[in-house]
């Protein structure tokens, strides 16, 4: 059987597509990938090729006419959970042994769900004010939207951690739920810090384990190897670079 096929955008930038890329690593599912240049016209093809909305993540499988194509990072999860995995992504647990009448296990997969729908959908002000930058350190001044998504971030990430093990992801078992909410963590490494944003202990906390996740740390090592600027996706005062640009003269002003 062929390999489904991920395409993706640059990885300092391209928030939704660390979260399919991470899925499908997460969850043990072997696939190829294909890289292309945001907003550059070398991406077009590709895009008109498979995408009705001229963006990225786009998953491909099948082939001929019983190919599949999938062109939104919910539906790609909705699609992975329901074809390529025997683990639950929902709750991380696996399906065999899952007991799917169970109370814990239900309310798990609700509120998973919820959390990532409402990430999917909502949180604006981070999405404007804190576009995903892996290589930068920037300071930016929030405003109050920004904090009041931060506020309601931590509160997530409060209410699934509390009382868990200090390297714990959101239910114990890495889900859905911490793949959607890693681009959250990287942009938090990006401008909380230099913009005086302080965080709650197990944000902090949360942040450490994720930053330290094996596929994570592969995506961060090959973003910081990009040297590709995109202007759009540059925000606030770059304080520092890492990777291959560290060492040039860009800063954004």
């Amino acid at each position: 059987m062929q390999k489904p096929l991920l395409i993706i955008g640059n990885k300092n930038y391209s928030s939704w597509s660390l979260r399919a890329w991470l899925l499908l690593k997460a969850f043990n599912i072997d696939f190829e990938e294909q890289l292309i240049e945001l907003f550059d016209s070398s991406a077009r093809p590709v895009l008109e090729a498979h995408s009705p909305t001229g963006k990225v993540p786009i998953l491909v499988y099948g082939e001929g006419d019983k190919q599949v194509t999938v062109w939104d990072t919910l539906a790609i999860a909705i699609q992975v959970n329901e074809y390529f995995t025997d683990i639950d992504i929902w709750t991380g647990v696996n399906k065999s042994s899952a007991n799917t009448y169970d109370t814990q296990n239900r309310i798990n997969s609700a509120y998973c769900q919820s959390i990532i729908a409402e990430m999917h959908s909502g949180l604006s002000g981070i999405r404007n004010e804190m576009p995903m930058n892996i290589r930068a350190t920037a300071k930016i001044q929030p405003s109050a939207d920004c904090l009041a998504d931060i506020a309601r971030i931590e509160g997530i990430f409060a209410d699934c951690l509390q009382g868990r093990s200090e390297d714990s992801y959101l239910f114990g078992r890495f889900t859905a739920a911490d793949v959607f909410f890693a681009p959250v963590v990287l942009r938090l490494q990006t401008y909380a810090d230099a913009s005086n944003i302080v965080l709650q202990p197990l944000t902090k906390q949360y942040c450490h384990t994720m930053m330290n996740h094996p596929n994570i740390v592969t995506w961060v090592q090959a973003a910081l190897q990009e040297t590709r600027i995109i202007e759009e996706d540059e925000a606030g005062e770059i304080v520092s670079l890492s990777g291959i640009l560290a060492n040039s003269e860009h800063m954004s002003e």
